[in-house]
Order: C-alpha cells, then sequence, then structure tokens
C-alpha cells in the first residue's frame, strides 16, 4: 500500500512539473502567482524542473524503502517552501492550502515508512546492509 501511494505522489510531482511545462500560466494562477509577471511564471518553470526531477526520485526508489523515504521526507519540503514564497510574495491566499496539504501527505507518507530496515530493504541476492 506504502508502495502504491509513493507512486501516487511520484505522479503527483511529475503531472505538475509536465503542467509546469505545458501551461505554465495556468499554472502559475493554481500556484496563486499571478500568471502575466516574468518572475513568477520563471519561478514555476523552475518548478518544472524541480518536481519532474523529484517525481523520477521518487519512481527510482520504489525498491529502495529507505532512499524512498528520505527522498520523499525532504521532497515533503517542496511544498512547505512554495507556501512560504507563495505567502511572501501574495499574502494568504487559498492556494496556500493546496502546499501547506501536499507537505503534510508526503511528510506524513514518508513518516509512515518508518524506520530503516535493512533485512526489509535488502533485495534478492544482495546482502543486507
Amino acid at each position: 500500500m506504502k508502495r502504491v501511494l509513493a507512486s501516487a505522489v511520484g505522479a503527483g510531482f511529475v503531472f505538475v512539473g509536465v503542467g509546469a511545462l505545458v501551461a505554465p500560466k495556468r499554472l502559475a494562477a493554481v500556484f496563486g502567482l499571478p500568471s502575466a509577471d516574468a518572475t513568477a511564471l520563471a519561478f514555476v518553470r523552475a518548478a518544472c524542473a524541480r518536481d519532474l526531477i523529484l517525481g523520477g526520485l521518487v519512481f527510482g526508489s520504489l525498491d529502495d524503502r529507505s532512499a524512498l523515504r528520505r527522498i520523499l521526507g525532504w521532497g515533503s519540503l517542496v511544498g512547505l517552501g512554495d507556501a512560504v514564497l507563495v505567502g511572501a510574495v501574495r499574502g494568504i491566499r487559498p492556494q496556500l492550502a493546496l502546499h501547506v496539504g501536499g507537505f503534510v501527505v508526503v511528510a506524513a507518507l514518508a513518516l509512515a515508512m518508518g524506520p530503516d530496515d535493512p533485512a526489509e530493504d535488502a533485495r534478492p541476492g544482495t546482502p543486507p546492509h
């Protein structure tokens, strides 16, 4: 189940990244940023690359729970960082709930992965680390 949830998080990162690539003005509005502002669009394009990379990292680590937990844990800070940045530039907006909600969901999943268990992370044919 955790693998399915992690896959959904990875897909979410990829979805947002592709959305920023294909329709940056639309995604700027979803983020809570002005869609006609060049600086806001630059941020959205940077977020595109960041989110595509995070999605790739999540998918690439599905077979390594320890790495996946760390990637999700650090990746959860993306939502918190986005909320702080958007809030600082635009003030309190309903879109902040999306960013904070993303942080909470991804952080909770990272915590749900539990502590490292070398025996569980070992793939067939590899010794535990």
